[in-house]
């Protein structure tokens, strides 16, 4: 299962990839508008960021061991999940390509829907005490911020701590690439193959 998700996964990253190469906007690249959408993406792109470094960072090497109810997994179940929602959107907007963020968006949900699905029932076999009080106390996707419960210390692995700063640094370089390929358009390097009103 986890491998045809990758691949899945992979195909669709390929779809969206071509969305943000080839598919521009009308509208002026200097605009307010596309001023707004970059701004508004980079604060989704952040979020995002922050969410899912927490998480990832938080859940240690816990994750196989034991199941992780305090921290961000005291909000909802799949904070991991949400903070790639949040990326996608982002990125979407940084790219002011409408098309591409309805793909991303239409892609991501519903393969994070049925992953959590998979997993909430590997939770339930492996944790069959724990993790149906879980469920019933702690949201899916939508945090419940009245639920925040934390450790006060939290053994965090130096492969996770990689993990994120590499997730970081390319998140951080979206609004670059955007740029580079407005650069490459503008001089017809790349070529534009549809622009949307």
């Amino acid at each position: 299962m986890r491998k045809i998700r990758i691949l899945l996964l992979r195909l669709c990253f390929m779809l969206i990839a071509l969305l943000a190469i080839f598919v521009r906007p009308r509208f002026s690249l200097e605009s307010d508008i596309a001023f707004t959408l970059e701004g508004v993406g980079y604060l989704f792109l952040l979020a995002g960021l922050a969410i899912r470094m927490w998480s990832t960072l938080y859940i240690g090497g816990r994750k196989s061991r034991e199941l992780v109810t305090d921290g961000p997994y005291s909000l909802c179940r799949n904070p991991l999940y949400v903070g790639t929602f949040f990326l996608a959107v982002g990125a979407g907007l940084c790219f002011e390509n409408i098309p591409m963020l309805v793909a991303t968006v239409a892609i991501v949900l519903p393969v994070h829907v049925l992953v959590s699905l998979s997993e909430e029932r590997h939770l339930e076999m492996k944790f069959p005490q724990e993790y149906p009080a879980y469920r019933q106390r702690v949201p899916r996707f939508f945090p419940r911020l009245r639920n925040y419960n934390r450790r006060d210390t939290v053994t965090v692995s130096v492969r996770n701590i990689r993990r994120a700063m590499i997730d970081a640094i390319g998140v951080l370089l979206i609004p670059e690439i955007e740029d580079l390929l407005e650069v490459l358009h503008q001089h017809n390097i790349v070529p534009v193959l549809w622009q949307f009103p």
